[in-house]
């Protein structure tokens, strides 16, 4: 048992195991996730309403989003932004590759007769003749993402832009890293059956990678059939460092922000936005 508790608690290698589709793709875990979308009041899966709406009050007007505009979503999620976006008459195109949030956002565009189109796809892999105006990302996607993807990410943002076009998304700040403290709990039906709608035992270690200013939050959960293993890695940025990572994609006009709403940017913030622009 000693043996079998050392491994289960070992820090895994960097980036060793990469789990992100399988949150939105499960069935169970899926149908909680657009549950946490859905719910005003927390900052889970997206921001609570206030503050979304704000960010979209922001995006409109200091993008000009309108009729003849062409926007995309990346991880639109059930549609809290697609559908605002194109009541203002814009051509709005929203990626995702969870088949639950994509019903759940195509039956707001059908109950307000908004033409959006929705594409189940994954925005690493994603290719189309169409070039947007605007792309979006938010709720810090970027920091989930391994090196490799987003590079490959910001390659599929450029090939997608217009000229002058650009690329807003949000990040976790270096200050929030400062914050991970590596820890290690354990709990049946760990966070309230949020792994299965099977019986279960779950284990949840906080990792922190020093050099690299990445976490990881590793679940292990145990059913009396499998056993399935999530990573969740965070990486946080320094406004430096992410300009660095912009620029050696191809992006030359970088601006940081203190968030989606267009606020300064504070250093001691727990995150930042950035508009990208080639």
């Amino acid at each position: 048992m000693f043996e079998e508790l050392s491994a289960l608690n070992a820090r895994p290698a960097l980036y060793a195991k990469v789990t992100t589709p399988d949150l939105w793709t499960d069935p169970h875990i899926s149908e909680r996730m657009l549950a946490a979308h859905l719910d005003p009041d927390v900052d889970l899966s997206s921001y609570r309403a206030e503050y979304l709406e704000r960010v979209v009050t922001w995006i409109i007007d200091c993008f000009d989003v309108r009729a003849g505009r062409r926007v995309a979503d990346f991880g639109c999620g059930p549609g809290l932004y697609t559908t605002r976006l194109a009541r203002t008459g814009a051509s709005v195109t929203g990626l995702d590759i969870s088949s639950r949030s994509l019903d759940h956002a195509m039956s707001l565009a059908r109950a307000e007769d908004l033409s959006v189109r929705y594409l189940r796809r994954d925005y690493l892999s994603y290719r189309d003749t169409t070039r947007y105006d605007l792309i979006i990302m938010v709720m810090r996607d970027y920091c989930a993402l391994t090196p490799h993807d987003r590079h490959a990410v910001l390659r599929t943002v450029r090939e997608h832009l217009d000229p002058g076009g650009a690329f807003v998304f949000d990040v976790d700040a270096a200050s929030a890293f400062a914050r991970v403290r590596e820890e290690a709990s354990y709990a049946p039906a760990l966070m309230d059956g949020f792994w299965s709608d099977q019986p279960y035992f779950g284990f949840h270690n906080t990792y922190r990678y020093e050099e690299e200013y990445v976490s990881l939050d590793k679940y292990e959960i145990f059913e009396a059939g499998r056993t399935r293993v999530f990573c969740n890695w965070v990486r946080y940025f320094a406004p430096e460092d992410l300009a660095t990572e912009l620029n050696e994609a191809g992006f030359g006009d970088v601006d940081v922000l203190g968030d989606l709403t267009g606020s300064p940017y504070d250093s001691a913030a727990p995150q930042f936005g950035v508009i990208a622009k080639v």
